[in-house]
């Protein structure tokens, strides 16, 4: 019952962390989008429904790859180009915003690219589960022999003369017969 409730909590903590990096990526890039949809001289509503669009995007992409694995299935190949495109356009997007407002500054650039990064990243951790450990190999054990396993040596017990001294025949037709006249003369003789 403990572990139960133990998986229960890492479970919410993953949800949480994951929603907050997602909204602060989303919330960056939201924002990038925007100035350059301006900058682009896109009016403001559709400057403003632009970065839905692609926000929207990676989340559809994410729903439908987590159903795929829920469901054991391979991931769509659809579904894996959304996902990669929208970050593509959000991680552009945001270094472009940048250049344009400070010029090719290392820093802002790598400050801008970092939200969209970061989701890429936590999406990866979520959706792929660790490799299970290697089992730990059993204990060697030592292979017993006949000789050790073997009783104290034992006197040889005594045999009769009369085993042994006499050499019975193999069964089966003998002297030339067939196995059909052996046979019938077994079961005239009784012999």
């Amino acid at each position: 019952m403990q572990s139960n409730t133990r998986s229960t909590w890492r479970r919410i903590g993953y949800a949480i962390s994951f929603l907050i990096v997602a909204g602060v990526a989303a919330y960056v890039s939201f924002g990038h989008i925007y100035e350059v949809a301006i900058l682009a001289h896109q009016p403001r509503p559709l400057a403003t429904a632009i970065p839905l669009s692609v926000d929207g995007l990676m989340l559809i992409a994410t729903l439908a790859l987590a159903e795929d694995k829920a469901a054991n299935r391979m991931p769509r190949g659809w579904a894996r180009a959304a996902f990669w495109l929208g970050a593509a356009v959000s991680v552009a997007a945001n270094l472009a915003s940048t250049l344009v407002h400070y010029g090719p500054q290392p820093l802002d650039l790598a400050v801008a690219g970092w939200a969209p990064i970061a989701l890429l990243v936590a999406i990866e951790v979520v959706a792929k589960p660790g490799k299970p450990k290697a089992e730990t190999p059993a204990p060697a054990i030592s292979e017993v022999t006949a000789d050790d396993a073997a009783a104290p040596e034992l006197p040889e017990a005594p045999v009769s003369p009369a085993v042994g001294s006499t050499k019975r025949a193999p069964y089966g037709p003998r002297k030339g017969d067939s196995y059909s006249e052996r046979h019938d003369r077994r079961k005239r003789t009784g012999k």
